[in-house]
């Protein structure tokens, strides 16, 4: 009885024998039931390795050792992307976890900045530049009158503000003289017209005695001044009533003065109908009153005036025009008429009596 009790155990100690050296480690493929891949590996049932553990293993795209999701390897130990939710630091400036461009955070992981060429929240627009003279400023607001910036091909300024008097109008137009608005410091007033002849002349100055403008209604006259004996006095009202000194035509030429020479000019007088002159300019301001050279004044025997020149604002004389020739100061003559002016004296000269005779003047 006792034999056969030790043959059991026996049996039994060989079958557990048998069973430990068939599930025993095979030194080249590894360890337990897993079979071929060693552990973690496909051949057998046995658990696979954890991601985490720092050791890169088949279906893992990468194996960092740890749980940081900003870093380059996630701990699903799966390469980082934008879009997964994590944000990539150093590379990404943001990641929400979307596709969606307009939501803060740009579908290539970039925070939304004004300029990004994405309207986000709070953008009127955003025309991917910082250009603040186009449709959609640097600020991401679209461009208005007002807003300090001048827009190209629309506007002709623009100074941030509604002020009318300033250089730049509301409607970011620029300020000029006849818009009917007065530009402080610049204009004295503004009527919205170009007349010369009202309050306002057309410098946008207040019209003034003086301007050389005739104010309708106001003055009589104005010769540009403030003096008096010249035909307008220092009101800008008639100061001489000869109506030959407001109405007389004008001898102004260089050749009518005595100290042009041209032996190959002879002009005459011939047209001259007794009207009243006033020589001016380049011709002088009257006539001589000493017989000139002959052959001088474009012409051969030049007039010069015989007898006295009136003393008096307002009085007029009569005196002879002699021509020069031959020797002889007054070989022709005319009568004529001189009248005082103030500042300057008028004429009135008949027709030369021949040719060539002309009357001449002098400085």
């Amino acid at each position: 009885m006792t034999a056969f009790r030790h043959a059991g155990i026996f049996l039994a100690v060989t079958l557990f024998a048998a069973c430990s050296l068939v599930n025993a480690p095979d030194p080249v493929k590894g360890k337990g039931e897993g079979g071929e891949g060693g552990e973690g590996g496909t051949g057998g049932g046995g658990p696979p390795s954890p991601c985490g553990n720092g050791v890169y293993q088949t279906g893992e795209e990468c194996d960092d050792g740890n749980d940081v999701e900003t870093d380059s390897c996630l701990s699903t130990c799966k390469k980082p992307t934008c879009g997964d939710g994590f944000v990539w630091e150093g590379v990404e400036g943001c990641d929400d976890g979307n596709m969606v461009n307009d939501d803060g955070c740009t579908n290539d992981c970039k925070l939304s900045t004004c300029g990004d060429g994405t309207i986000q929240e709070g953008e009127d627009c955003d025309d991917g530049n910082m250009d603040d003279t186009d449709n959609c400023t640097s600020a991401c607001k679209v461009a208005t009158c007002g807003d300090g910036f001048v827009h190209a091909g629309i506007e002709a300024c623009d100074d941030g503000n509604m002020d009318d008097t300033d250089a730049c109008l509301q409607g970011c137009i620029a300020a000029t003289c006849g818009d009917g608005i007065v530009q402080v410091g610049v204009e004295e007033c503004d009527d919205m017209n170009m007349s010369d002849t009202d309050g306002c002349v057309g410098t946008c100055k207040n019209a003034v005695c003086g301007d050389g403008f005739v104010q309708s209604g106001v003055e009589q006259c104005d010769d540009g001044n403030l003096l008096g004996g010249d035909g307008c006095g220092p009101g800008c009202a008639f100061d001489n009533l000869l109506p030959q000194c407001m109405n007389y035509l004008v001898l102004d030429t260089a050749d009518r003065n005595v100290g042009y020479v041209d032996i190959n000019t002879r002009d005459c007088d011939t047209a001259m109908n007794g009207s009243w002159y006033r020589f001016m300019g380049a011709a002088g301001t009257q006539m001589a009153t000493s017989p000139p050279a002959e052959n001088v004044c474009a012409t051969h025997a030049p007039g010069w005036v015989q007898g006295a020149y009136p003393q008096a604002q307002g009085q007029v004389v009569n005196a002879t025009a002699c021509f020069n020739w031959s020797g002889n100061p007054c070989n022709w003559s005319s009568a004529i008429q001189i009248a005082h002016c103030g500042s300057y004296y008028v004429f009135q000269l008949p027709p030369a009596p021949v040719c060539s005779l002309r009357y001449c003047g002098t400085n």
